[in-house]
């Protein structure tokens, strides 16, 4: 619906207006029965007085030709010429009629025509002014009470909106500020509901958070608590107080990785994430992450390679943010390798985006969870040390980057992470675009 907000298109957006067109089009109605009305009276009030004039001349003419017949042929001769009479004529003859008290200023019932022609249009007029504004008043009432009840009934979709969170139930489609006033309304309402839903959303995902974060350092604290008792409690020898302390440090440092990994999944969502994008080789990012997960890879035997792709390929990217997403990555597929498998990295680049691939030779991942693993602690099953925050981390650096992440079995098994990269990352105000 066009909003016409040009003051020099007022009449315009006021035409717009269904009220105000049926108002113009009652008003016109009305006018055209007035001038109508008006028109046919003022005939058949001219019909009548000439009528009565006749007939009073006639029986004055008809008194005169029993008793003057003479006269009464000139009369008539005179009365029927076609000729105006002379002013001194028309002098001579007011002199005779004021001789006999006729005059200007004599009452017209004493004139019987012109007494019944004022009586009979004062009357017409009176009866017909009141019918016409009785007509007006009606019609524009109903019009009144039409708009009212549209209004009333806007009115109470809203408030029934409102108080059950649902949309408007009364759709109004029409032109004119009522239309856009019921279009905004229905946009305001929507907007109200998927607010409160979104609301409803968060406040049951944060409850969930808390939960999920107090349950995954509730393991870690009551390990701590254990070791440190006993290291307390107990006289250990050199190589089991070291074992307890070699535990309580690997507890400590989940815990801190846990709680450094929900700091900047909150920093990504709430858009206060600055990355610094600079063109930069995307192996040196590569190797950056594969020497951060290297010792884990090692414990299980677990060979990570770059696959055939173009070393010297270099693109725009947030090193270190991207090479934590990667990072990421290579810990979920060196979790779920098999020991002594390897894991790859390879890229290749088309005109317009970078694709980036991580391989595994894991079970793979059933394709119920496939759209799920994405999700903040969602794991596919019990077993493993993660706690499914890396994927929902490395999926938000990819996006903040204008990627996308997704994941695939392969066909001869395992699980594939497709990074996908624009060549032309679009400028956001969290992002400071740079080039070397």
């Amino acid at each position: 619906m066009e909003r016409l907000d040009n003051d020099k298109a007022e009449w315009a957006r006021q035409w717009r207006n269904p009220p105000n067109r049926r108002l113009a089009l009652i008003l016109s109605a009305l006018l055209l029965l007035f001038l109508g009305s008006s028109l046919l009276y003022s005939h058949h009030s001219a019909e009548k007085l000439k009528k009565e004039w006749l007939d009073r001349e006639a029986a004055l003419l008809g008194s005169l030709a029993e008793e003057r017949p003479e006269w009464a042929e000139e009369w008539f001769a005179l009365l029927a010429a076609s000729e105006e009479a002379s002013p001194s004529l028309t002098a001579q003859g007011r002199r005779l009629l004021e001789r006999y008290g006729m005059s200007a200023e004599t009452d017209a019932r004493w004139l019987p025509a012109i007494g019944d022609y004022r009586s009979r249009t004062t009357r017409t007029l009176l009866i017909g002014g009141g019918l016409f504004f009785a007509l007006a008043a009606v019609l524009l009432y109903r019009e009144n009470v039409r708009q009212s009840r549209v209004l009333r009934k806007l009115a109470v979709a809203m408030e029934d909106a409102v108080k059950r969170n649902e949309p408007i139930s009364y759709r109004l489609y029409e032109e004119g500020d009522i239309g856009l006033l019921a279009s905004g309304a229905q946009e305001l309402s929507q907007r109200l509901k998927e607010t409160i839903d979104q609301l409803r959303r968060e406040k049951l995902f944060l409850k969930e958070t808390v939960a999920d974060i107090s349950h995954q350092l509730k393991t870690p604290l009551a390990s701590l608590m254990i070791y440190t008792d006993l290291l307390q409690e107990t006289q250990l020898d050199e190589l089991h107080a070291a074992e307890f302390i070699g535990r309580c440090r690997r507890e400590l440092d989940r815990m801190e990785w846990l709680t450094q990994t929900l700091l900047k999944l909150a920093r990504l969502e709430a858009d206060a994430l600055e990355l610094n994008v600079k063109t930069a080789p995307l192996i040196d990012t590569v190797k950056q992450s594969i020497h951060s997960v290297q010792r884990l890879a090692e414990d299980k035997s677990i060979r990570i390679l770059v696959g055939d792709s173009d070393l010297s390929l270099s693109i725009p990217h947030d090193a270190h943010w991207l090479g934590e997403a990667l990072s990421n990555l290579l810990k979920n597929a060196i979790e779920h390798g098999p020991p002594g498998s390897d894991i790859v990295v390879e890229w290749e680049q088309t005109l317009t985006f970078t694709h980036l691939q991580v391989k595994d030779q894991g079970p793979g991942i059933d394709p119920l969870h496939l759209p799920h693993i994405f999700k903040k602690f969602y794991r596919t099953s019990g077993e493993g040390s993660g706690v499914g925050l890396g994927l929902p981390l490395a999926r938000l650096i990819l996006e903040k980057h204008g990627g996308v992440l997704s994941a695939t079995s392969g066909a001869a098994g395992g699980t594939i992470f497709h990074a996908t990269l624009p060549l032309h990352p679009f400028p956001s105000k969290t992002a400071n675009l740079t080039k070397l």
